[in-house]
């Protein structure tokens, strides 16, 4: 069998102020495990570069860029050159315009699209319900990450269900290791935490969707049944001034450290004492599979696909959304119960083996030839 031509386009790498979001993580995380005896991968950027895609290159991902818009009457011409110069068999698509686009490109040349959902959007514009209702027939092989994505595209995008698989994401367990005490210890002490401190943190872009606001409803109520704690919202985005000024008017200012964004993430996992998820919604953040490689005690809400992972009693303590007392008690619960954080724990470390990285691009990989098969551009 020859090696497979695979092209992924992705709108953006940013979302509103953060350095990266979870897709660009992901790519980050997928396109060099592929098996390159079998697949040829080439990664392109539907727009010029900017800085969340340079972060991304600096991660290590190597990418092209059309330096097109979402309105240019060229942006389909570029996707057609893609396909042929590359002789793609798959052209794999993040993003509402690279999925608009590459499924009509798809469609002209008859090349097999994939379009990746990555998350669910309460918010979602009637401008592309409509493209997607015109696209159902240009519309080849859906993935969504989570079983709330699928629900969502079959309601919200009118994507048939037949056409949906459901990959859930991973993360290279190798890359998840915790740091020495030395090394937490130093860590506090440059972030002003002391030593014997509890921490109580969240990662993520600082943004309307993490519930980050019921975080910090809930650190008043905590701090008067463990004082001496400390909490941490490690991350950007454009919620980040208003938090920080919310955080000064509830008088926990001097408890709560906003770090921006951070390289060294499973270091500041380390500091964690119970790890945070207050999302109103989700797909399955990348960040929930990094805390369960690093065998977190966690406290989440139980939307979308982080209620589909995590269970309560078992690998975390799940709360409903919107409800800052629950998820002060579930916080207060852990940081003092020690043997209920260590069996949260070890429940998350066990559950982790289920997101390996691997496992996802194996059912990728296991797609994409599955695809082309039925294309009948493989040849043998």
């Amino acid at each position: 069998m020859r090696k497979l031509n695979i092209v992924h386009i992705c709108d953006k790498f940013g979302i509103r102020g953060s350095t990266i979001h979870g897709v660009s993580t992901t790519l980050i995380y997928y396109l060099p495990k592929f098996d390159k005896s079998r697949f040829n991968i080439k990664m392109y950027a539907l727009k010029s570069p900017d800085a969340a895609s340079r972060a991304v290159e600096d991660a290590g991902l190597k990418m092209e860029y059309l330096n097109k818009s979402a309105f240019s009457p060229r942006t389909l011409g570029a996707f057609i050159d893609v396909i042929k110069s590359n002789q793609a068999d798959i052209l794999h698509l993040h993003g509402w315009t690279a999925a608009n686009i590459g499924r009509l490109a798809g469609r002209i040349t008859g090349t097999p699209t994939i379009m990746h959902e990555h998350g669910v959007d309460p918010g979602f514009p009637m401008v592309q319900r409509i493209a997607d209702r015109m696209l159902v027939s240009c519309t080849h092989t859906v993935v969504a990450v989570s079983r709330s994505v699928r629900d969502f595209l079959v309601k919200e995008r009118s994507v048939p269900p037949e056409k949906i698989h459901v990959i859930y994401n991973g993360v290279p367990m190798e890359n998840f290791t915790p740091a020495s005490q030395e090394e937490v210890l130093q860590a506090k002490r440059e972030l002003g935490i002391p030593d014997i401190s509890p921490v109580v943190g969240t990662i993520g872009r600082i943004d309307t969707q993490k519930g980050l606001t019921y975080f910090l409803h809930a650190i008043p109520v905590i701090l008067c049944s463990v004082p001496h704690a400390f909490f941490m919202i490690v991350g950007d985005g454009p919620r980040r001034r208003e938090l920080e000024a919310e955080a000064e008017s509830l008088g926990i200012g001097g408890r709560v450290i906003f770090t921006g964004h951070r390289s060294d993430v499973p270091l500041m996992q380390s500091i964690m004492d119970a790890q945070v998820f207050p999302s109103l919604w989700e797909g399955t953040p990348l960040a929930m599979f990094e805390a369960l490689a690093m065998g977190k005690t966690i406290v989440s809400t139980n939307v979308d696909g982080l209620g589909e992972v995590l269970a309560d009693g078992k690998n975390a303590l799940v709360v409903e959304p919107r409800n800052s007392a629950a998820l002060a008690e579930g916080i207060i619960r852990v940081l003092l119960d020690h043997e209920l954080a260590r069996v949260l724990a070890s429940g998350a470390k066990k559950t982790s083996h289920n997101y390996d990285i691997r496992n996802a691009v194996k059912n990728l990989e296991s797609l994409y030839e599955e695809i082309c098969l039925g294309a009948g551009s493989v040849r043998i």
